[in-house]
C-alpha cells in the first residue's frame, strides 16, 4: 500500500475517533495508532500529512515593499496559515501558503483580491498627487498603502492561534525546505504632513473584510498531542 494511502486511511480512523460513540471512538484511535506502528509512520510524518501549500504570482518585485509582505503576513495569520515569499530566476515572486487542509487556497484567493485593491487604489492616489516629484510620490504612496493596510488589519476577524495547526507547518516547512531564511523589509516612516496619504489609505480600506474559516480539531489533536 502506498504511503500517501496509508497515511489517508488513518486519517479516517481518526475521524472515526471523532464519534460520540465512545466505544467507536476509542477502537477507531487504536486502529489508527496500530496503523502508525505497523507502516512506521511517525507523528511528525502525521502533522506534515497534514498540510498544503498554494502560490500567489505578486508580479516583478524582487525586493517586495514592506507593505506588500505585510498583506501577506496578515492574510496568513487570518487563515491561520504560514507565509514565505519564493524568487526563481526570474524577477516574479510568489508568496507561497501553508496550511491546514484547504485554508492555503482561502489565503491565495485573498491575497489576490486584496492585492490588486492594494495596488489600484495606491496608483489611484499616486496619479493625483501634483507638483511632487517621483521619490516622494511613491513615498506618499508606501505611506497611503501603509494605512490602507492599517485600517484593514483593525476588521480582520482574528482567532486563537492553533498550536496544532503550527506544529504541523513547521514539520512540513523542514520536510520539504529544510531550514528557511526571514525575508524582511522596513515601513516608511510618516512624516506629519503625511495627514492625508493616511486618511485617504484609511477610507479607501473602509469596507474591507476577512473571514477565517475555523480549523478542525478532535481525534487529530489529541493524536498529536501524544509522545512521537
Amino acid at each position: 500500500m502506498e504511503r500517501k494511502k496509508i497515511i489517508d486511511k488513518i486519517y479516517k480512523c481518526l475521524r472515526l475517533a471523532e464519534s460520540v460513540n465512545p466505544n467507536e471512538a476509542a477502537a477507531a484511535m487504536r486502529q489508527a495508532q496500530r496503523l502508525m506502528r505497523k507502516h512506521g509512520i511517525t507523528r511528525q510524518q502525521m502533522l506534515a500529512g497534514q498540510v498544503s501549500e498554494a502560490a500567489a504570482q505578486a508580479g516583478d518585485c524582487p525586493a517586495p515593499p514592506f507593505w506588500l509582505l505585510a498583506l501577506g503576513e496578515l492574510v496568513a495569520d487570518a487563515y491561520n496559515c504560514r507565509a514565505y515569499v519564493r524568487r526563481g530566476e526570474t524577477p516574479q515572486t510568489a508568496f507561497h501558503f501553508i496550511g491546514l487542509a484547504a485554508t492555503p487556497q482561502s489565503a491565495v484567493y485573498t491575497f489576490s483580491v486584496l492585492q490588486r485593491s492594494l495596488v489600484r487604489d495606491r496608483s489611484k492616489f499616486v496619479e493625483v498627487l501634483e507638483g511632487t516629484d517621483k521619490a516622494e510620490c511613491e513615498r506618499q504612496g508606501d505611506i497611503f498603502a501603509q494605512a490602507w493596510l492599517f485600517r484593514i488589519a483593525r476588521s480582520v476577524s482574528r482567532f486563537a492561534a492553533n498550536p496544532h495547526a503550527q506544529q504541523s507547518i513547521e514539520a512540513y516547512i523542514k520536510s520539504r525546505y529544510g531550514d528557511t531564511g526571514e525575508f524582511t523589509n522596513t515601513p516608511v516612516t510618516p512624516d506629519r504632513d503625511d495627514y492625508q496619504a493616511i486618511a485617504r489609505g484609511l477610507r479607501a480600506a473602509a469596507q474591507v473584510n476577512l473571514l477565517r474559516p475555523v480549523a478542525e480539531t478532535g481525534a487529530m489533536a489529541g493524536l498529536l498531542q501524544q509522545p512521537a
